[in-house]
């Protein structure tokens, strides 16, 4: 077949051309994003019950939940949130577990307990919960002409509806900004007087404010429809509508409150560089191109912008595609440095830049041809398929370079470039075959993984494999064929690359002459050469409990986010006050391009600042610099707790440790939490540390008398319902103006409810007349309940921790030996979750990867060698050059991470490359008849050339990852670097040694069993 790809240019030609256009065009049909996408099986189960304590949410709500659900299969951890007024309920099922029947599931059992749930409870909303989806963008719209209400406004009724009209766009979400409200705000003091309740205001809003059909009227043309038209037609009618008081007296609503066309009580915030400001995060479709969609809402941005109010402005402030981008940029400026260090490589040890050009096109094609399946199998361009491509560069490289240095070595016998090119790669063929067959067995098992990691991996692995078929394919066809076509005898050539080329030759012809003699004492000692090799191989003892191990590193991504929490109860103003603080003093970095403040993005107490930092290539500090050097003056500011975070792939705030306190007793599981955060802080590894159980805020409980109330005809419906709007309002009626509506919100005014002793003055209509609410009970001011978590049906308390020094998984192991000599409460037990719980996920499902990988490596060895015994003198070069890729990690303070442990497997595939070439060309020799030393000898005399060639343009291709910002990426490039080094040194002491041994073996046990027979 070889030869007619060679004697058949053309066709050759064509063939590839095939792969290479369908690749091109599938370049225009795979989107980019930040990871691949996978379906998580995620449920959430929300309900509301209005008034409900923490306490009560639990008991009444969220326990009655889990026992049903518990009920349905696959499912893998329960997790529950209880805060006042608001439960919910997460479950996560098994990865395999389809998501939308696991939902219909839990519907149903939720159903079935509908009547269990207290009256007051709203229906349960029972929802798919995806954790990955997160703004693509986020706007500011700000106005010189125009208060906050009416950018909130125009934001909410107009701009929201022109950005989700943009291809992509799944939705757009609102925060800051100030809603407009109509607030009637009374006068408790003159309701008094005049013998007036805050029922008697909500009845005449609601007698008033309604349209009403009123049938039709036929006559002898047509017919005509009647209405009833009582609805507010403008504000001054709120302030003129009459109410009625018990004794028949007539007030207006302005002579007995104030009636304002205003706002609602804000409950969020946005600040952009400090100005105040009406945010709008966009969210994408499912299946949107997160990049595409962001190019489209820049290209509309100047349209929109011109159909703004004069005086508005719409800025893009947040884009996290920029971050996606810089990386898949990144990775493609690495892949293509690769490539020329390669051909640079290649030019230094064969002068000719004939063959530079053949492996400058031969590689591309693959790479090329491979967006093709990937495009067929639905992948994208993401973090884990650039990673593939950098990972398997290694394997392009080394198949191309095998083929055309055998050529050359055909070359050189004299023979013509046709037969040169035939002969040479049926020669190497095997080899190359053995090489790339063990990335086939090697990827495969890591794309078929379990568990959330296997959903990730399946597109890497898939990747290499797809990059690898190409790459054989290449290597049958392509490289033969322009080697056939370009390649002459190296004798003739002329210039300073020939020069170069013999200098080289020199070197290696004297490193091989100094060799000789530590082959011959590997040869006449093996046994104590093995001893001492494995005793070196051994120290890797040393680099590897060094190197510490996370689950995701974190890499500078210009840009960090600071938290900011407030105690329990505190107003959003104050919130509001502290984040501007915080972002002053953030703001005077040089470093320093745009701040955004979320203020009350999860509850009046917290905030979240966005920092936008200029390029880390234009930066002198990277972004912990900067958090460590601003992290002592934001921690001094009274009451407020400030975790400083950034580097990860998401924007979430969750702990870089994560520990889940459980126990019999509540009290007994605070105090133990309250022991290990003591030990967390005094460890000094950790900026901040935040705990889910937090100091209990103080609130006015009214406790009724049940026969008080009954002897007034009331009911505790209605006395909770008249409290509920005395103190915060009522909104049920609306005021409708151009088809929107805005709410009606009836309180008392800010001054009649500001102490306890104002609700000796809330009143209400009984049998006894107009009577105050706190004769038919008793207030008291008591401790609130604290939010509560729960896990698998456990009460929980969670502390979350930010690393400032160290690596995670040492921390967790210094941390969990003190936590166990700590005397915790009797019955109290602590875990890791989060991060760990993934990484521990990863790291099993890695193992069995990695195991799968040797086993399936060598049984592809014993098919090509024919022989149960000798691959394992090519697989030590597996094992051994894990001592390289240790040091490399140790030496460059990378961690194992889940980027190194794929390189991990990656190295089982490229270690063994250098020992097939040496022991395929050895069995060739003993096949001649050739005695097993020397037989060795020629393997490693005739291979050295392209066993060094291989792996220093594996190493140089591989090069620019190591320095790349992205850690993961780094992090895979010192394995495979260490690697590849370590391959050397073994493959040229260790291997021939165990051959030797083996062989001798071998034949002591056939000389044997023929003796015995």
């Amino acid at each position: 077949m070889i030869e007619i790809f060679v004697k058949r240019p053309a066709t050759t030609i064509i063939f590839i051309a095939i792969f290479m256009v369908m690749g091109l065009v599938s370049i225009g049909n795979l989107i980019i994003e930040p990871t691949p996408k996978v379906e998580l099986p995620l449920i959430t189960v929300q309900t509301v019950y209005a008034g409900a304590s923490p306490e009560e949410i639990e008991s009444q709500i969220l326990k009655k939940i889990e026992d049903e659900i518990s009920e349905v299969s696959q499912i893998k951890k329960i997790k529950s949130d209880a805060r006042d007024s608001f439960g919910i309920v997460i479950i996560e099922f098994d990865i395999e577990a389809d998501a939308n029947i696991k939902s219909i599931e839990v519907k149903d059992k939720v159903e079935a307990i509908l009547n269990d749930f207290p009256d007051g409870a709203d229906r349960p909303i029972i929802a798919k919960f995806d954790p990955l989806i997160q703004p693509i963008a986020t706007l500011a719209l700000s106005s010189t002409k125009h208060d906050l209400t009416q950018v909130y406004e125009y934001a909410d009724k107009k701009l929201k509806s022109r950005l989700s009209s943009i291809n992509g766009v799944a939705s757009v979400d609102i925060f800051g900004g100030r809603e407009r409200e109509i607030n009637i705000e009374l006068d408790n003091n003159l309701l008094i007087q005049n013998y007036l309740s805050i029922e008697d205001v909500l009845a005449a809003i609601s007698r008033k404010n309604l349209n009403i059909p009123g049938g039709s009227i036929n006559t002898t043309d047509s017919k005509i429809s009647v209405r009833f038209v009582g609805e507010f037609a403008n504000v001054d009618e709120i302030r003129n509508l009459e109410v009625v008081s018990r004794e028949g007296q007539v007030f207006k609503l302005q002579e007995i409150g104030n009636v304002s066309d205003s706002f609602k009580e804000v409950e969020t915030m946005a600040r952009f560089n400090e100005k105040e400001v009406v945010g709008l995060s966009v969210l994408k479709l499912s299946d949107g191109d997160a990049i595409k969609i962001v190019e489209n809402l820049k290209s509309s941005l100047e349209k929109v912008q011109s159909e703004l109010p004069d005086g508005m402005q719409l800025e893009l402030v947040v884009d996290t595609t920029r971050i996606t981008l810089d990386d898949t940029k990144g990775t493609i400026n690495s892949i293509f440095i690769g490539i020329g260090l390669t051909i640079a490589i290649l030019l230094t040890f064969l002068g000719d830049w004939r063959g530079a050009l053949i492996a400058s096109i031969v590689i591309p094609t693959s790479i090329i041809s491979t967006l093709f399946l990937m495009d067929m199998s639905s992948f994208s361009i993401n973090v884990m398929t650039l990673l593939a491509f950098g990972t398997c560069l290694g394997t392009l490289i080394a198949n191309a370079l095998i083929i055309i240095e055998n050529v050359y070595k055909h070359l050189k016998m004299g023979k013509d470039s046709q037969s040169a090119a035939i002969d040479g790669t049926k020669e190497v063929l095997l080899a190359v075959m053995a090489s790339s067959g063990t990335n086939l067995v090697v990827f495969t098992p890591l794309a078929f993984m379990g568990g959330v990691v296997g959903k990730f991996m399946l597109q890497f692995g898939m990747t290499v494999v797809f990059a690898t078929i190409f790459s054989i394919l290449a290597s049958v066809t392509l490289t033969p064929m322009l080697c056939a076509l370009l390649l002459k005898d190296p004798d003739t050539l002329k210039g300073p690359f020939p020069k170069l080329a013999g200098l080289v030759d020199r070197l290696l012809a004297w490193a091989t002459k100094q060799y000789r003699w530590f082959f011959d004492k590997f040869m006449n000692w093996p046994i104590t050469s093995i001893i001492v090799l494995m005793a070196l191989f051994f120290t890797i003892v040393y680099p590897a409990k060094r190197v510490g191990n996370e689950f995701l590193p974190k890499s500078d991504r210009d840009e960090f986010k600071a938290f900011i929490l407030m105690p329990d109860g505190s107003p959003i103003e104050k919130t509001a006050q502290i984040t501007q603080q915080v972002d002053e003093i953030i703001r005077k970095y040089p470093e320093v391009v745009s701040t955004l403040s979320d203020i009350g993005y999860d509850g009046e107490e917290r905030s979240r600042i966005t920092v936008n930092l200029t390029s880390a290539t234009k930066r002198k500090r990277d972004y912990k610099e900067i958090m460590d050097d601003l992290l002592p003056k934001v921690s001094n500011i009274p009451e407020a707790e400030i975790t400083l975070t950034g580097g990860s792939r998401n924007a979430s705030n969750d702990g870089d440790i994560t520990i889940n306190v459980t126990g019999d007793n509540f009290d007994n599981m605070i105090i133990a939490s309250e022991k290990m955060q003591k030990i967390m802080k005094d460890s000094g590894y950790f900026s901040s540390i935040e705990s889910s159980y937090r100091i209990p805020k103080m609130e006015i409980q009214f406790i009724s008398e049940p026969q008080k109330v009954i002897r007034q005809n009331l009911s505790s419906s209605r006395l909770g319902g008249t409290i509920r709007a005395l103190v915060n309002g009522n909104d049920d009626a609306v005021y409708k103006e151009g088809g929107e509506e805005y709410d009606i919100n009836v309180t008392l005014a800010p001054e009649f409810k500001r102490n306890i002793s104002d609700f000796d003055k809330f009143l209400i209509h009984g049998k006894d007349g107009l009577i105050p609410i706190s004769s038919l009970g008793k207030v008291q001011v008591v401790e609130a309940s604290s939010p509560l978590k729960r896990r698998d049906k456990e009460r929980i308390i969670q502390i979350k921790a930010f690393v400032v020094k160290g690596v995670v998984g040492a921390i967790m192991g210094d941390l969990g030996q003190q936590f166990s000599k700590a005397e915790l409460p009797q019955g109290t037990k602590f875990m890791f979750a989060g991060q760990a719980e993934s990484q521990k996920e990863s790291q099993q499902e890695m193992g069995k990867a990695f195991m799968l990988a040797v086993i399936l490596t060598y049984m592809l060895l014993v098919a090509i060698l024919n022989s149960f015994v000798f691959p394992v003198s090519i697989g030590s070069a597996i094992l051994t050059s894990f001592l390289g890729s240790f040091l490399m990690m140790f030496y460059t303070e990378q961690t194992i991470n889940i980027g190194s442990m794929m390189a991990i497997v990656m190295v089982v595939g490229l270690a063994v490359n250098n020992a097939i070439l040496m022991i395929e060309y050895t069995q060739q020799k003993l096949d001649e008849g050739v005695e097993i030393k020397e037989a060795l000898w020629l393997g490693a005399e005739e291979k050295l050339k392209p066993i060094l060639m291989t792996s220093i343009a594996i190493i140089a291709g591989t090069m620019p990852q190591l320095f790349m910002i992205d850690k993961m990426k780094s992090a895979m490039g010192a394995v495979l670097i260490g690697g590849m080094l370590g391959s050397i040194f073994f493959t040229y002491t260790l291997v021939p040694t165990i051959h030797l041994v083996l062989y001798r073996v071998k034949e002591w046990l056939s000389k044997l069993l023929k003796s015995n027979a």
